[in-house]
């Protein structure tokens, strides 16, 4: 009899576990106004876009998130989008913390003339790490990931590198959306250069452009869309003006747009409004309160993890279901929020 029940026992333990692990997560660290997305797949793959700033406190709350919350030990794949020491600083005291076993990039430069002083000393700090090894990505290069038996396909595609985005393919048709861009100054700045993903579960979409800008945002959807409808849109570049181009957002038609933004860095009130005009748009998550805007400015208080500049962390967390046919997204303690797949 004790025999059966621990037998029953067991079962019930690797079935529940099968559950958790079918489930695509993703975790949007709050790194006061840096980035870090903690993706973890159906086969518990751990996926983290940008690691935060040097020292100890972004290192330390990924490191947090990713053993209490997500329950992981290490860091399968590490993505730097592009070379802003609040996007690749805290590599080295992750690494640290906990163990890093591949790292991505857009290459490594060999100088970086506007962070003069901080890059070399961080890009030996992130070389030591591990990234000295890194693998280059490039548009249009599909990252090789785990899948899960029975699991809905699993693909994360590059849509941007170093300034050059997907081709258009053969007889696409024009975006009729794209006629509405007003271009401004060229960004020679390495924000231009930025990696962007798309992650797809299913017919699930989740779109993360680092820190592109206006007028690279551009050639994705021009002189065709090379990126179709979304479903959840992690605002580009913390949710400031200079990226988040209208033609790109309206395009895409996200249904969820969450901004990894700090108290006073990112979630822009023109992109905060760009983005209430988008047709289906069901709702706006923040990881923080932008105290240098007004509540209307603001997305409604249930959907913002962390109210004050001085604050616990809180985190924005998306749960796609096992069949990628819906999801919930959850900012901080408040009760998370259902949505279906478009």
């Amino acid at each position: 009899m004790l025999k059966h029940i621990l037998t029953l026992l067991a079962f019930i333990i690797v079935f529940n576990s099968n559950l958790i692990a079918s489930e695509l997560r993703v975790f949007f660290v709050d790194v006061e106004g840096g980035a870090a997305t903690l993706i973890v797949t159906p086969a518990g793959e751990s996926l983290l876009i940008d690691c935060g700033n040097p020292g100890k406190r972004d290192a330390e709350r990924i490191h947090k998130v990713a053993t209490e919350k997500a329950g992981i030990k290490a860091i399968d794949h590490l993505f730097i989008t592009h070379w802003h020491l609040d996007h690749y600083g805290g590599a080295e005291r992750l690494r640290s913390l906990m163990p890093i076993h591949n790292f991505w990039d857009r290459g490594i430069p060999e100088t970086l003339p506007e962070d003069a002083k901080n890059f070399p000393i961080l890009i030996q700090a992130y070389k030591a790490a591990g990234g000295d090894k890194s693998k280059t990505l490039k548009a249009g290069d599909e990252v090789p990931l785990k899948q899960l038996a029975g699991a809905p396909k699993l693909k994360l595609s590059v849509l941007s590198a170093s300034g050059q985005v997907l081709k258009d393919k053969p007889g696409a048709p024009e975006n009729p959306i794209a006629k509405q861009h007003q271009p401004r100054p060229e960004d020679n700045s390495d924000n231009a250069k930025s990696l962007g993903f798309l992650l797809q579960f299913g017919e699930w979409k989740f779109l993360d452009l680092g820190d592109l800008t206006w007028n690279i945002e551009y050639k994705l959807v021009h002189p065709t869309d090379k990126i179709g409808k979304i479903d959840v849109y992690q605002t580009t570049h913390h949710g400031l003006e200079i990226s988040n181009n209208p033609v790109v957002i309206n395009t895409v038609e996200p249904r969820v747009a969450i901004f990894n933004n700090g108290s006073k860095k990112g979630c822009h009130p023109q992109v905060t409004g760009a983005l209430r005009r988008v047709q289906g748009l069901e709702a706006i998550f923040q990881v923080h309160r932008n105290i240098n805007a007004g509540p209307g400015e603001n997305t409604e208080p249930s959907n913002i993890a962390n109210e004050g500049e001085e604050c616990s962390a809180e985190t924005v967390v998306l749960t796609v279901g096992k069949d990628a046919k819906s999801y919930t997204v959850q900012a901080g303690k408040n009760k998370p929020k259902d949505f279906k797949t478009r």
